[in-house]
């Protein structure tokens, strides 16, 4: 069995990869800020509310009709097979399509349903999105599954680099909704060409196998399934208010689920890039490992994530006072309620991939009825008792029951320590009192 001294393979692939995702993560974020530090200034509240619900329901589609396919690439024994990443990259070009077309002819009808038939023609044009991803290549996947890291990276950065001065470039211009929805398409169009200019040999083929979609299929109904719950769920509170809230108070919850967004970020792909191929070469050659490799492997990480975020949820005030003019101010709130969901989802995500890894993809599905159990008597229950703000902070608390869920799948599978849970709760309730001290001290320089 591999000890800690051996420096077992998955560690190795952990310490290796962690600076690459960070320093990816670092550049996304701060160019997400400085994004809004400067469209917050040259647009108003309306157009990131229009921006915010067209994502929204682009979203929604996507995840919706989500099988997997990067997963099952990861996963898959023979995941680099030029035939089977023919088939793969087919049926998402195929599903690609069908999205964007299918958005077109429900544009209406959505913008109807919403109480915003103006916005017809904006959530239209932002299906495009759709068809642009799905031209790219496979190439990011593979790099996943071999643990190449360091020209994912470069994809990333460089893609939002492009989205981030298109949009500054076209708000400035026009004035409008329509540079924050034009530089999405011209981000997805670079990011999809670059796909293939940064990984050569990538190109693709049509090719269709009746064995191969069965096998997709029997291994994503289970991942779509928890996507389609999941993704209604993450966006019910933006679907709803929609409704409740004029689009210049939408447009501030908007923002404030955008910058908590700079923490999903990282919460999305490091679990994904880094512990999910670590873990699944740790289960090929040690499955009695999986327990160390599990809390070992990330746990300086995470409490630094957690302390981080801990602080980051209560000095929420003064974040939005320092970046934004007073016209977003009341941001604030929305922040503080919505960043919880993201401080909680690193120690979820990276549960939801060593229970992929050992076999129990159910959980998945399990999580999200969690969710939606959550959201249904919660989410009802303070709707109906403290109006929208009570909708907005039982979706920010809505991880916490999937959390506990998660230990109990653990504990299931072998693999729960408690103690090292609660170092990690404790990490972020460490960094709200240090968050708190830091909240008052910024208030006082200000005011004196």
């Amino acid at each position: 069995m591999a000890t800690v001294l051996e420096h077992p393979p998955w560690r190795r692939a952990i310490q290796s990869g962690v600076s690459l995702v960070v320093i990816t993560i670092v550049a996304s974020n701060v160019l997400r800020i400085a994004s809004t530090l400067i469209l917050t200034r040259v647009l108003s509240p309306v157009d990131f509310g229009v921006a915010g619900l067209t994502g929204a329901i682009l979203n929604i589609l996507l995840m919706i009709s989500d099988v997997g396919f990067g997963v099952y690439i990861v996963r898959h024994a023979q995941g680099d097979d030029p035939r089977l990443l023919d088939v793969i990259w087919t049926l998402r070009l195929l599903r690609g399509a069908v999205l964007t077309l299918a958005m077109a002819a429900c544009a209406e009808p959505l913008a109807m349903l919403l109480g915003k038939p103006a916005l017809t023609i904006a959530i239209a044009v932002t299906g495009i999105n759709f068809v642009l991803d799905a031209c790219s290549s496979l190439a990011p996947f593979s790099a996943v599954r071999e643990e190449r890291l360091f020209m994912l990276s470069m994809l990333d950065i460089a893609s939002a680099v492009t989205q981030t001065v298109t949009g500054i470039v076209l708000a400035i211009a026009l004035h409008s909704y329509w540079a924050i929805i034009f530089a999405g398409l011209v981000g997805a169009t670079i990011k999809a060409v670059l796909s293939y200019v940064l990984f050569p040999g990538s190109l693709r083929r049509f090719a269709f196998d009746r064995h191969e979609v069965g096998e997709l299929w029997h291994f994503g109904r289970t991942i779509a399934g928890a996507n389609t719950i999941q993704v209604l769920l993450s966006n019910v509170d933006k679907i709803a208010l929609s409704r409740i809230f004029p689009l210049s108070l939408f447009g501030l919850y908007s923002l404030a689920a955008n910058l908590s967004g700079v923490a999903s970020g990282f919460t999305t792909l490091y679990p994904s890039r880094i512990l999910l191929p670590a873990f699944a070469r740790a289960y090929r050659e040690d499955p009695g490992s999986m327990a160390h490799a599990y809390y070992d492997s990330r746990r300086t990480l995470t409490l630094l994530y957690m302390i981080a975020m801990g602080g980051f949820i209560s000095m929420a005030p003064a974040v939005v006072n320092l970046l934004y003019d007073p016209r977003y101010q009341a941001a604030a709130t929305y922040l503080q309620l919505l960043a919880l969901a993201p401080a909680m989802t690193m120690n979820i995500y990276a549960a939801r991939e060593v229970l992929i890894v050992v076999g129990r993809v159910q959980a998945l599905l399990y999580g999200n009825l969690v969710r939606l159990t959550w959201l249904i008597v919660v989410g009802t229950s303070a709707f109906l008792a403290f109006g929208p703000m009570g909708l907005v902070g039982a979706v920010g608390c809505i991880e916490v029951p999937v959390q506990v869920y998660c230990w109990h799948e653990l504990r299931r599978a072998g693999l729960f320590r408690a103690g090292q849970e609660a170092l990690i709760i404790g990490a972020l309730a460490f960094g709200a009192v240090l968050g708190l001290i830091g909240d008052k001290l910024y208030f006082m320089l200000i005011a004196g």
